[in-house]
């Protein structure tokens, strides 16, 4: 809904895992095994689907990637900050990884009992829909109107507008999800019947008002369909208790260092981040200062180093500045609130402790060793090729350069294209930002072509054709595939689940 109820340590995505590690390509000293490649493909995006031969488009995409990262190697952007930061909080991602599988998933046992009740909530089908709000009175207050005979569809209506849409304040989902995601709402959810309403429901950045709008159960009608319904929920209810376990490893080791935020960096990391995030209206609205009084005059928050090394949170015997939070939230850039103050205030908050359950489950994870297990070293390894792939492509496109000259000559060219939705020509001035996009697009696939050309040169790229062949023989062909993306939000470092191909090379073949 508003915001995730569950407290969940990780997700993480569980491929095919074929373990088939003969090597499909080699490139330079890097290469590609098929079980990389039929991971990457699984999760990647899904343009490259719809060419003839799919899974080998996506190969040479990896192999565009794995030349792009070779060039950034030989240029030493391995030890650029940007590169060495996320190398390492992906590397602790990928530890405590280790220490969840090891601590909570292999502790989570399933009765036939709670399959069962599983698979009838399962098929018990929601729709609904919620009015939001950031404080207690005004959700009150709604309540109150509903009561005495207030159309739920007239003030739904009214929390619409460009920014928030149907989609943001409505979900469909069965009962059974809704009590993994967001078990406070289940609870009240399931006492409520077919068009009935909510009291005001507490979340951790405001109040909801919720609309049951329909509820209706899946029959099933063979026994594929139980033995499938069976799955589903089992995983689901393994993710469910993997959660409540998570919650209380979290909650014991916060428990046991107790730690406290001191008011002060508080107030200059709200402040910060404001500065980062907020427009300049809203700061103002909310009376969030861009600059603290000092013995030398007013001063920045954003670059002074005597608020950025400001105690923010103790927690035993240790202190985080809000220099180190600056630091994690760099890599990180988690979505804050800005609903009101007081959910910015909130997001800003969780996002503290957040940092601290992160350093403490990282710190048990390498104590216990399990960044030496060899998954780790393999993906990490992965994630920063990965990285070194972005940062060897940014290194090159930054050579375009586009006139305006250009542009007026491509759009003189193709001014056709450039059309309103009632299909009348757009001057140049009305067209211009489409007119750049293309441009853009257009001299950025010459430049990747010529390089990647080169970069052949410098790194002889071999593929076993065989071996391909056999793996594209398993591949399903999908004639209207759709993007599905496995994100996992959770751990130390939010991310896709696996390194896969960028999107972004959809445009390479436009």
């Amino acid at each position: 809904m508003g915001a995730t109820l569950t407290l969940s340590l990780l997700l993480f995505y569980h491929g095919t895992g074929r373990n088939d590690t003969s090597t499909i390509a080699t490139i330079g000293r890097l290469s590609i095994t098929a079980e990389e490649l039929l991971q990457s493909y699984e999760v990647g995006p899904a343009f490259v689907k719809r060419f003839q031969r799919p899974l080998r488009k996506h190969l040479d995409f990896m192999i565009y990637e794995r030349l792009f990262a070779l060039h950034a190697e030989r240029f030493r952007y391995n030890t650029t900050y940007f590169v060495r930061q996320r190398a390492q909080a992906l590397e602790e991602d990928l530890t405590v990884d280790e220490l969840y599988k090891d601590e909570i998933l292999a502790k989570v046992k399933l009765t036939e009992r709670e399959i069962e009740d599983g698979i009838r909530k399962e098929k018990i089908n929601l729709r609904l829909r919620w009015i939001y709000t950031s404080t207690k009175p005004e959700a009150e207050r709604i309540a109150r109107s509903l009561r005495t005979g207030a159309s739920f569809d007239s003030l739904f209506a009214t929390q619409l507008d460009s920014a928030v849409s149907v989609q943001d304040r409505s979900l469909e989902t069965t009962l059974l999800r809704l009590e993994r995601d967001n078990p406070e709402f289940a609870k009240v959810i399931v006492l409520l019947k077919n068009q009935e309403i909510s009291s005001p429901i507490a979340g951790p950045d405001g109040f909801y008002v919720v609309s049951v709008d329909e509820v209706w159960q899946n029959p099933l009608s063979t026994q594929s369909d139980y033995v499938t319904l069976k799955d589903q929920a089992a995983k689901i209810l393994q993710t469910a208790k993997a959660d409540h376990l998570a919650g209380e490893l979290v909650r014991g080791k916060m428990k046991a260092v107790n730690p406290v935020i001191k008011a002060g960096g508080f107030n200059i990391v709200c402040a910060y981040m404001a500065d980062k995030g907020l427009s300049r209206d809203a700061r103002v609205r909310w009376e969030i200062p861009a600059t603290y009084m000092t013995e030398a005059g007013p001063q920045p928050i954003t670059t002074s180093s005597k608020f950025l090394n400001q105690p923010l949170v103790i927690f035993g015997n240790r202190t985080l500045t809000v220099q180190d939070y600056v630091r994690w939230y760099d890599i990180r850039q988690f979505q804050l609130k800005v609903s009101s103050l007081n959910a910015f205030n909130s997001s800003v908050k969780r996002t503290i402790w957040k940092m601290v359950q992160d350093k403490l489950l990282s710190e048990e994870a390498y104590h216990r060793g399990f960044q030496h297990r060899a998954g780790v070293h393999r993906e990490a390894a992965l994630w920063e090729t990965k990285l070194l792939y972005h940062a060897g492509r940014s290194y090159v496109l930054r050579s375009i350069t586009l006139s305006d000259a250009a542009l007026k000559r491509w759009y003189q060219q193709y001014r056709a294209r450039y059309r309103d939705a009632a299909g009348n020509q757009l001057s140049f001035a009305d067209a211009r930002n489409r007119v750049w996009i293309d441009v853009y697009y257009s001299e950025e696939a010459k430049v990747l072509f010529k390089t990647i050309q080169q970069l052949k040169k410098n790194f002889p790229v071999n593929i076993n054709e065989d071996a391909l062949k056999r793996l594209e023989a398993n591949v399903t062909s999908e004639p209207a595939p759709i993007n599905v993306l496995f994100y996992k939000p959770g751990g130390t470092f939010p991310r896709v689940a696996y390194p896969t191909i960028d999107e972004a090379w959809e445009n390479f073949e436009r």
